[in-house]
């Protein structure tokens, strides 16, 4: 099944509000469309808009409205007046991938160059370097493009903590950035999980298109558990609870030594994160912040700490 599908469709929904509780609705949103979504100024009201996941229950049109409501009600009635102005619409594939298109653009992230297969490199306003990493990147129904901030949190991380010949796993790899860009920095060996199956079809086409199907494992999995141990690097660009809940399973499968980096955190839910993370042995070595998203790496002590 190629990108872009005439047969697949997408629900995409709507929700009104007034501009302080934009970043609220947003955060929420940017857990059910792993996308991204949109915002849009219309008068004295901001429309926040974006693509249902298929995992998400509810997620065809005549049920989206309901599911997109209930998940809002955390929401405070004073930010977010009652009823919740919520719409959704079904898009065809194929139109969705042409829109994205026209916006998709390269980003840099170090020596970490992501670029969507359609734009030439070197690009315009865009400096070439001699050690350049080039992901090329086709993100299909953009799980992930590299853009947010969680995403560029952990290529980051990637940058300062991998070395060479050193074991990672991507849980919850989306369009599959992560573990291209751990096999391209020389991995020694990289294995990508995600719930969804069709992140998977997505993040199989840019291995292949970028020459690392054989030195990446891939498997659909909503747990760490059963994926290996001893790892030195585990990836987790997915969402509070879900690195919170993982986070056990984490510490128990890394090496002494090893890193479990956070990501997907949006504000207000950091806390949580906080607390896990040395509740399942972790020491945190960082906690950064990109306008509404948190991430965190945590270090699973290391013989002879102390610990």
């Amino acid at each position: 099944m190629g990108f872009p599908d005439p047969a697949r469709t997408w629900t995409r929904v709507t929700v009104a509000c007034p501009p302080e509780a934009t970043d609220a609705v947003s955060a929420i949103l940017m857990g059910m469309c792993p996308n991204g979504v949109s915002l849009e100024d219309v008068g004295a009201a901001v429309r926040v808009s974006g693509y249902l996941s298929a995992m998400v229950a509810g997620s065809a049109p005549d049920g989206a409205v309901a599911t997109v409501r209930e998940t809002l009600v955390r929401v405070p009635a004073e930010l977010l007046p009652r009823p919740i102005n919520v719409q959704a619409v079904s898009v065809p594939e194929r139109d969705w991938v042409a829109a994205f298109r026209e916006h998709c653009r390269p980003l840099r992230e170090g020596r970490i160059v992501i670029k969507p297969t359609w734009e030439e490199w070197p690009s315009d306003g865009f400096e070439a370097h001699d050690d350049d990493i080039v992901i090329e990147l086709d993100p299909g129904m953009a799980f992930g493009t590299g853009s947010h901030a969680t995403t560029r949190a952990c290529l980051a991380a990637l940058l300062r903590l991998l070395q060479p010949g050193g074991r990672v796993l991507d849980f919850g790899c989306g369009s599959g950035i992560l573990s291209i860009a751990a096999a391209l920095l020389e991995a020694g060996e990289v294995r990508a999980v995600d719930c969804d199956p069709l992140a998977i079809e997505v993040a199989r086409l840019n291995f292949e298109i970028n020459g690392v199907s054989d030195a990446v494992a891939i498997a659909v999995g909503d747990t760490m558990l059963g994926q290996g141990d001893e790892w030195d690097l585990i990836l987790a660009n997915i969402s509070a609870p879900a690195v919170s809940t993982e986070a056990p399973n984490a510490f128990g499968m890394l090496r002494a030594g090893g890193h479990y980096v956070c990501a997907g955190i949006p504000n207000g839910r950091e806390g949580e994160v906080r607390e896990a993370l040395p509740a399942a042995g972790f020491e945190i070595l960082a906690h950064d912040r990109a306008g509404e998203w948190h991430s965190f790496i945590g270090r699973r002590p290391a013989r002879g700490d102390g610990q």
